[in-house]
């Protein structure tokens, strides 16, 4: 078993040797925050949190002790700087970026249709068999690809694809017959 790295193997004389730690670790952070969950970031989002990373540790080097494990450190660190970043990109967010977004309110029959066909998908859902569910939500609300489906179902590629063809002639159906009978 290899014997973890500690903050002490990158010491020198001056204090901590970040040039050293950053090409031993930066794959490493690399691929931890493009790998990261729950947040979508450009490429220069990615590399500022690398560096603010390796600024951290070494802003810090000499408060903490020069026996802590290197990896789990890095992953607290880049943790911390992940949810500064993202609480700062959505601070950013300005109402301006939405706008064409924001429906027209005044078109009321547009709402209430699409709200009618909301219900009818939502229906023909609810009798849908529990693996038809399953695949629809996991490609449409999940988006996850055909190929993770078909793994996680443990089913061929080409039967996803088949499922997921039959819900949505299934559902277009329904839309038109006005929401009723799913599978009939």
């Amino acid at each position: 078993m290899k014997k973890e790295e500690i903050l002490k193997d990158y010491m020198g004389k001056n204090g901590l040797d970040i040039d050293e730690l950053i090409n031993a670790y930066y794959g490493y952070v690399y691929i931890i925050v493009k790998n990261s969950k729950g947040i979508s970031i450009s490429n220069e989002d990615m590399e500022e949190i690398i560096s603010d990373t390796f600024f951290a540790i070494w802003k810090n080097s000499k408060r903490i002790g020069v026996n802590v494990p290197i990896k789990p450190y890095l992953i607290g660190i880049i943790r911390n700087v992940m949810n500064n970043k993202y609480r700062e990109i959505n601070i950013n967010d300005s109402i301006s970026d939405y706008e064409d977004r924001i429906p027209d309110t005044m078109d009321f029959e547009t709402i209430i249709q699409e709200k009618e066909q909301n219900e009818m998908i939502q229906k023909a859902l609810k009798q849908m068999k529990q693996e038809e569910y399953n695949v629809f939500m996991m490609f449409y609300y999940e988006a996850k690809t055909i190929k993770e489906i078909a793994h996680k179902m443990q089913f061929s590629e080409s039967k996803v694809k088949v499922m997921l063809h039959r819900i949505r002639k299934e559902i277009k159906k329904n839309l038109r017959n006005g929401g009723y009978g799913y599978g009939k």
